[in-house]
């Protein structure tokens, strides 16, 4: 929490000592085997998960690439993303797995070079809505020869399910374009082009979300839209959609009256820290757009701290980072793909989760933010790169591969990426008003007191 002294027992700030010397220990050992002639790469993460499974996971990948291609790799977790991008600047780390907003910085300062960018998987189903009350359909058939919404954004197998659906069982039934999810739903409550149902894609959310399908969004601008509508048919399977980006989410209590943007006017909010993208650069530009002037503001310090201050009640509304589910949070319990899920996990009963998730709802998302990025240091050698890259993607065909994968990054492939695919990226932060440098700049005075106070507190 920002402006809070936070005192930490000795053994803490021993525990960082440790955990810095370790971490010089690998640059060491690596600059070791390069004068023996040895191939060696140094990779970073930056801490988003437990420690101890990035670094677990970080050294089953290491074991893998020796064993394919003989390189050795040393993969390390520094304490922040600034000392990242500080270690690619002075040549101690080769490749570094970091979020968008990092990468343009170290590319800005240092000339790292974008390589591959991560690739979630989300899973998505498609509903078809009608309106709810006497004389609507009650079942697919009744649509034969009606005009039906069907928007863009549905596409390839995921449309071809629904649309043929209705081929077998509503014959004659008529298509009417519509650019999105939204967009059909408001066809179907606004009675416009004689339409009588509506399709739209689904992902599960929690009970008072306004996103997760057109119902739920056309819900945040047209209050009642839920109501007056119902899913008449969900298609028998959801099929897996490849995303590069996610979003920032603005959460409130369902019991509050903060059911809109603008309703946060003069509240108090909490972000995660000033120098995440989706939990307050991307998230202050949005209620800034909406006219929205805050009033007590604090940094949580981290994303589940916000959802837990929004339930707790301590701020009005808090922004987090979001991805709609994938099927791993439907197998391991956790339903949501957003900051919730880091708390979910914790909690032991399938009625425990749900229970949570009926004390917060997200209200409203922002554009979308690219996914993390490996990018190497400037210089790097091609050949290795080649080889370290060619034995990453093998790594990824094995079922071990995947599951270490997603625990390191949260996904499911690894894509191919230039500079270049991050210009608008780039042309959003400019608008949102920040100065990556300065926010820059902050980390890097922050990771400089951390380690002058680790070092007093070892005595040194």
């Amino acid at each position: 929490m920002q402006g809070k002294l936070v005192w930490m027992p000795r053994v803490g700030w021993t525990l960082v000592v440790v955990l810095t010397v370790v971490f010089a220990w690998g640059l060491h050992r690596r600059s070791s085997l390069e004068v023996r002639g040895e191939r060696a790469i140094t990779m970073l993460f930056v801490p988003s998960v437990e420690q101890g499974t990035l670094v677990r996971r970080g050294d089953e990948l290491a074991r893998f690439i020796r064993a394919d291609s003989g390189l050795t790799l040393k993969s390390q977790v520094p304490t922040s993303y600034a000392a990242v991008i500080q270690a690619l600047g002075a040549g101690q780390a080769d490749v570094a797995w970091i979020p968008a907003f990092a990468y343009v910085l170290a590319n800005a300062r240092y000339g790292a070079e974008a390589r591959l960018q991560v690739v979630r998987s989300v899973d998505r189903y498609a509903i078809v809505v009608t309106r709810d009350g006497p004389g609507e359909p009650e079942g697919l058939a009744e649509l034969a020869g009606k005009a039906v919404a069907v928007p863009d954004s549905v596409q390839g197998e995921l449309r071809n399910m629904v649309t043929d659906k209705l081929d077998k069982v509503a014959p004659g039934w008529v298509e009417v374009s519509v650019p999105d999810d939204k967009a059909a739903v408001a066809h179907l409550v606004e009675r416009r082009d004689g339409v009588a149902a509506a399709i739209s894609r689904h992902v599960y959310s929690g009970p008072h979300d306004l996103v997760g399908d057109g119902r739920k969004l056309l819900e945040y601008e047209r209050p009642g839209t839920l109501r007056e509508t119902r899913v008449l048919h969900t298609s028998e399977r959801s099929v897996a959609e490849l995303s590069n980006v996610y979003y920032g989410c603005v959460m409130t209590r369902p019991d509050s009256p903060f059911r809109r943007l603008d309703d946060l006017q003069g509240e108090s909010f909490a972000f995660s820290d000033e120098t995440s993208t989706s939990g307050h650069i991307f998230a202050r530009a949005l209620l800034q757009r909406a006219g929205v002037q805050l009033g007590h503001v604090l940094f949580a310090g981290g994303h589940p701290n916000v959802v837990q201050a929004v339930v707790d009640g301590k701020v009005a509304g808090g922004s987090t980072f979001y991805s709609p589910p994938s099927v791993k949070n439907a197998q391991n319990g956790t339903l949501v793909g957003d900051a919730r899920f880091l708390l979910l996990k914790n909690m032991a009963t399938e009625a425990e989760r749900l229970a949570f998730l009926d004390q917060v709802r997200i209200i409203a998302l922002t554009p979308p933010i690219p996914n993390d990025v490996c990018c190497v240091r400037q210089d790097f050698s091609e050949t290795v790169w080649r080889e370290f890259e060619g034995s990453l993607q093998r790594f990824l065909e094995t079922e071990e591969g995947q599951g270490a994968y997603y625990d390191l990054v949260a996904g499911v492939a690894a894509e191919p990426c230039t500079d270049a695919d991050f210009e608008g990226f780039r042309s959003a932060l400019k608008e949102t008003g920040v100065s990556a440098a300065s926010l820059l700049k902050a980390a890097e005075e922050k990771l400089e007191k951390k380690r002058r106070k680790a070092q007093k507190g070892s005595g040194s």
